[in-house]
């Protein structure tokens, strides 16, 4: 893939990018094209965010390789299946990162896509998620968006201080089963642009800012101030944002993420507690909501504490990611501040506040 440069777009990039040029203008275009996404945590949900951030027209893609072969790529990332079904040579000496990368770098000539790998010397935790130990605070300067896919609270933590030293947005998500969901850090103070557009008046442009926390104070959000800054406070709240919080202090507590019934029956042995510590009625808190964001009674993570993905749901909720991870370079739009949720079962995706204040 050329990447692009210059000011002034092409007139192929105008013809290809038409209808983007439509919704956020050529300035936002541009931005994209010079900018820069760092991705880890290969996953079903990453690759639908991946595939729709290239064909918006990224500038560049850096993809982190965690040394995990092409063969035992995520079984959610159709991009590395493609890379390794069209690979020409011997597949089994391709990375997942690389099979990715081979399919990404298809999509668009507008870009380019590369792979980072990390630092060898450093290692995941035994029986946890992966830790992305590998990634240091050089890999992120001068990126502009950082996505972690599947990572482990330590992780999001780790790394989401790294982005913020580096001055970069962060998005964290992951799909557990029929559930998903994604937190996002901008900055203390993201600027951006929002158009009003009544019947009776011209368009107009406003320049507003939202201030965000930073992952590590999100995921440690009470359930009494889920409801900061809605109408309706926390009887309005998406459970299934309580119980991101409550997976949360389970993980840091046990060093692992919850699954199975004997972690289901603790944490919700735990909820009349959790309600009367944090003010609420009880049974505000539904325990099928920890059933659900934890992918199921029945649902057993694999040695990595990684749960299956229902592709349907990736695809929804990749879409919703990556018109965010887009949002945080053009500066155009009301951004998700700062969690996204999604049930199958209801067919349903909310935005809730995770210690953002009101």
């Amino acid at each position: 893939m050329a990447g692009a440069s210059g000011d002034e777009l092409t007139a192929e990039q105008r013809a290809v990018y038409d209808r983007q040029l439509r919704v956020w203008g050529v300035e936002a275009q541009r931005r994209l094209g010079q900018a820069t996404f760092f991705v880890a945590g290969l996953t079903g949900l990453s690759a639908e965010a991946c595939k729709n951030v290239v064909l918006a027209g990224i500038g560049s893609v850096v993809l982190f390789d965690d040394g995990t072969s092409a063969e035992d790529a995520h079984p959610g990332n159709f991009l590395a299946h493609a890379g390794v079904a069209d690979h020409e040579g011997d597949a089994a000496s391709l990375t997942a990162a690389e099979a990715t990368a081979a399919t990404l770098a298809q999509m668009n000539p507008f870009g380019t896509v590369t792979v980072a790998r990390g630092d060898a010397s450093a290692s995941a935790s035994e029986g946890t998620q992966s830790d992305f130990a590998g990634i240091t605070e050089g890999m992120l300067k001068g990126v502009d968006v950082v996505l972690l896919g599947g990572a482990s609270v330590a992780a999001r933590e780790r790394v989401g201080d790294l982005a913020r030293a580096a001055g970069a947005k962060i998005f964290a998500g992951a799909v557990r089963g029929y559930a998903a969901d994604f937190v996002a850090d901008l900055g203390d103070v993201f600027e951006h642009v929002v158009e009003t557009n009544a019947s009776s008046e011209p368009t107009k442009t406003t320049t507003k800012t939202a201030t965000f926390v930073t992952l590590r104070a999100a995921m440690s959000s009470s359930w009494s101030d889920l409801g900061a800054g809605r109408d309706g406070g926390t009887r309005r709240v998406n459970r299934l944002a309580a119980a991101a919080t409550a997976c949360a202090a389970f993980e840091k507590a046990r060093g692992k993420p919850p699954s199975g019934k004997a972690d289901l029956a603790a944490m919700i042995a735990e909820i009349p507690a959790l309600e009367l510590q944090n003010g609420l009625k009880p049974g505000w808190m539904k325990p099928e909501a920890l059933v659900e964001y934890t992918g199921g009674a029945d649902a057993r993570a694999s040695d990595d504490g990684v749960v299956a993905e229902s592709p349907a749901v990736a695809a929804v909720a990749g879409g919703v990611l990556a018109q965010e991870m887009l949002r945080a370079v053009t500066k155009v739009g009301e951004p998700v501040r700062n969690a996204f949720f999604f049930s199958a079962a209801d067919g349903q995706g909310t935005v809730e506040n995770l210690g953002c204040g009101a």
